[in-house]
């Protein structure tokens, strides 16, 4: 069955049942080109574990397990999951039926991944979240996304989208926008266009001599955007002002910059700079 065409997929749905969740972002690929272009970015050489969120019927579940070496795939709807099991047979295939939100991805791969997936939108920015804090994280991620989300990830300092999701992921991997994909892609389609985004874990950048105070100091800098970053670091790390002035421009940075102006290496060399009174 071609699950790449609206006619295949709705009869395959009533088949079983099934009446599309919007509360679960269900919304299913029908071009194959994009299947084919998101496994191909994920550079996959037969050997890897792909963890794959939100399988759906399992359009791009079939076309990974061509490509890796073993295909874990985590399903929230206990419909689909059926389809799935009926659907898929391989030796090399694995479904866990549940929230992937309550997953342990480090326990599930049990050695270095990659995740391969569409996500549904209204997880998207926990999931990245939950992937980068896992105690083994992915050493690759290639998602499909809401455009905003994707704009958000790859954005850089000084501009609109830049904000504390933007450091923090950029922090920890390497991120690049790859393609948009339009909503006519989908079925049923959402109201509005998604991106592909491709994140490759870095190891040998910069370090911060205290990360969690680098992440502190990145969610001060974007809670009041519009406010110079000397006056936020004063009153939320009860910093004198003047000390945190000093700091700023050992940093190379203006005394009245704001936050949403900083790098990661910026934010990192201050945190440096501001942890003995921090």
């Amino acid at each position: 069955m071609d699950l790449t065409r609206p006619g295949q997929i709705a009869r395959l749905l009533q088949q079983y049942g099934i009446k599309v969740r919007k509360a679960w972002g269900q919304n299913f690929i029908i071009n194959r080109e994009i299947v084919d272009r998101i496994v191909s970015a994920a550079e996959l050489t037969g050997t890897e574990t792909v963890l794959e969120i939100g399988p759906g019927l399992g359009t791009m579940t079939e076309l990974l397990l061509q490509k890796a070496g073993r295909v874990i795939a985590v399903e929230i709807d206990p419909l689909l999951c059926r389809v799935l099991r009926e659907r898929i047979s391989h030796p090399r295939f694995q479904l866990i039926e549940g929230d992937a939100l309550n997953q342990q991805f480090s326990s599930l791969a049990a050695g270095p991944y990659v995740v391969v997936a569409n996500l549904p939108y209204y997880i998207t920015s926990p999931i990245i979240t939950k992937l980068i804090e896992e105690e083994n994280p992915p050493q690759t991620v290639v998602v499909l996304v809401q455009l905003e989300v994707a704009q958000r990830l790859t954005a850089a300092p000084g501009t609109q989208q830049y904000g504390s999701i933007s450091a923090y992921v950029q922090y920890h991997y390497d991120v690049e926008m790859l393609f948009r994909v339009g909503a006519g892609n989908f079925f049923p389609p959402p109201r509005v266009d998604s991106a592909v985004v491709r994140m490759r874990r870095q190891c040998t950048g910069q370090r911060p001599k205290n990360e969690q105070l680098l992440f502190r100091l990145i969610r001060i800098a974007f809670s009041q955007r519009r406010k110079m970053l000397k006056g936020l670091v004063a009153k939320e790390m009860g910093i004198d002002p003047k000390q945190v002035e000093a700091a700023l421009v050992a940093t190379g940075l203006p005394a009245d910059v704001r936050g949403e102006k900083l790098t990661v290496t910026d934010f990192i060399n201050l945190a440096d700079r501001l942890e003995d009174w921090a």
